[in-house]
């Protein structure tokens, strides 16, 4: 990048002066790196049949999260050859979630992994966007959890992606139009990758947005590519949110105007989605009608996986009061994850999921155990709880990561069967602060919906269930409209610093105190912040 774009142009630098000197000696492939990438079998190709098809699963199933790469600089024209590096990397990405036997026939995830590896160390790819793509797409690979220390994983290659981005200034607003839209579309793949790894392995952020000027992503910069514009920028926009939310936790920061903030957030990118990305939409009625309920949309993949993201936020900002047993707004958050992923289970799916959604189940089974000590909730949870269970088993026959997950879940379950603890409150409220975030849902993806929602906005009294929902439509829809600092009550502002007070025991529901010794110490997985910064306490065996 040029060094004059830190002065903002105020200085004038020749900057082919500054580079008139020999690259160093380390730079490009030797002969004798050519002959080791040779034996590597680095620049093999599969037969055209497999390769077409590595390709065209990953347009399909990886593509759409990384709008990078377009299906024709893949092909050859005339003497121009695609770029290697770039066609090893994506078999790498697409074997991850193919099931075709001919692939596996052909060559294993680890040798087209070792094949791109060797490529992108010897520097025999001498674009730097290319390498920087090629780079994200080896995201894909993540053999092990971050419990490993290891150079293979997706948390090693965001950090090299975003080490080389800054080098060619992809974290500024691109001045050469003619690149301009390819090199915003890959700095906000970085940074939403960095956001889900961030989350998913409870570790700094990479890429701090106050360093960076790239405006956010927009329909025009796919003007050029055949990627899905909307399902992208929702994409950016969740896992930003999602990002913040996971740096306010862990370093215990997520004050009052921060919470909030990611509250108006959420609740904006509800209202902003387009049609074709929501799970429901709206029940034609007549006007004397009762309200328009909302009716599950036609099953759309992308904009399922979407929503996970979205409901995992919610499940970590509704966690409950000191004192609480469990939260509503964590239920029903858990539930339609829960539910998200039953339809995943029917058609098959899970296997072109990619890691961090270990981490999504993770944190819906917290919040379907912590009822676990309320008899009425937990009858009611345990089919979705099982559906949390088996989901993971899938993931962990392509992702290491979320053995330990489901490990961690039975072992929480386990030790909850076998203390006497039960906790029945009187009534279980939902928070007026929570109920706008559920409004645009309905009954199909979640048991809790019908079991809360549907009575509270009849207006039920709660004579015949112990839950209601609090707040008049009134009320809510001042909320939705402005929300100031001042808009939540003391009483209702719950602090991080409160929630996490040792000596309170307080989770997503109080489960801590049925699990004594050092659990949480020994769990280092996929989502331990989700352990580690509510300071729960217990021994349990692995």
């Amino acid at each position: 990048m040029a060094r004059s774009r830190y002065f903002d142009d105020a200085v004038a630098i020749n900057e082919e002066q500054a580079r008139s000197y020999p690259e160093g000696d380390a730079d490009g492939p030797t002969e004798d790196d050519i002959q080791l990438l040779r034996l590597q079998g680095a620049f093999d190709l599969p037969p055209r049949a497999i390769r077409e098809g590595l390709i065209n699963t990953f347009m399909e199933r990886c593509s759409p999260w990384m709008p990078i790469i377009e299906r024709s600089w893949l092909e050859e024209r005339g003497t121009q050859k695609p770029s290697i590096l770039l066609l090893q990397s994506i078999f790498v990405a697409a074997s991850r979630v193919t099931s075709a036997p001919a692939v596996t026939v052909y060559a294993s995830l680890h040798q087209f992994y070792r094949r791109a590896k060797a490529l992108f160390w010897s520097g025999y790819e001498r674009n730097p966007v290319t390498v920087v793509a090629a780079v994200c797409i080896l995201h894909w690979y993540n053999p092990e959890g971050p419990e490993h220390v290891s150079t293979n994983t997706s948390g090693f290659w965001r950090y090299v992606g975003v080490g080389l981005a800054h080098q060619i200034g992809l974290h500024k607003e691109p001045t050469n139009k003619r690149d301009a839209a390819l090199r915003r579309r890959l700095w906000w793949t970085l940074y939403a990758r960095d956001c889900c790894i961030s989350a998913g392995q409870g570790r700094p952020l990479a890429v701090d947005l106050e360093d960076c000027e790239v405006v956010p992503p927009c329909p025009e910069d796919f003007h050029d590519s055949s990627s899905n514009a909307t399902l992208f920028i929702a994409y950016v926009e969740i896992s930003s949110i999602l990002g913040h939310l996971t740096e306010y936790c862990r370093r215990k920061t997520l004050t009052r105007e921060a919470r909030q903030n990611l509250e108006n957030r959420l609740y904006r990118w509800t209202r902003d989605l387009p049609p074709s990305l929501r799970l429901f939409c709206i029940q034609s009625v007549s006007e004397d009608a009762a309200p328009p309920k909302r009716t599950l949309a036609r099953y759309n993949f992308e904009a399922r996986q979407l929503h996970i993201p979205y409901f995992t936020c919610l499940a970590i900002l509704c966690r409950p009061n000191p004192g609480e047993s469990a939260s509503l707004g964590v239920l029903l958050a858990s539930s339609f994850v829960a539910g998200i992923f039953e339809d995943f289970l029917a058609r098959d799916e899970i296997q072109f999921l990619s890691p961090v959604f270990t981490f999504h189940l993770l944190a819906a089974g917290i919040g379907l155990l912590s009822c676990n000590n309320v008899p009425s909730h937990r009858e009611k949870a345990a089919g979705s709880l099982e559906s949390i269970y088996l989901a993971l088993e899938e993931l962990a026959k392509r992702w290491s990561s979320a053995k330990g997950s489901l490990r961690a879940l039975k072992s929480i379950a386990e030790k909850q069967r076998s203390a006497s603890t039960v906790d029945e409150m009187p009534s279980m409220t939902l928070s007026r602060e929570h109920q706008p975030f559920f409004e645009g849902f309905g009954p199909d993806l979640s048991w809790a919906w019908s079991y809360f929602m549907d009575l509270g906005q009849a207006g039920h009294d709660g004579s015949t269930n112990r839950f209601m929902v609090a707040g008049t439509p009134e009320v809510l829809g001042n909320w939705a409209e402005s929300r100031t600092p001042d808009a939540i009550s003391s009483d209702e502002y719950r602090p991080l610093t409160t929630i996490l007070n040792r000596n309170e025991g307080i989770t997503m529901g109080d489960m801590s105190q049925d699990i004594p010794g050092d659990f949480f110490n020994q769990y280092q997985g996929m989502g331990d912040w989700l352990f580690k910064d509510l300071e729960w306490n217990g021994e349990i065996a692995w």
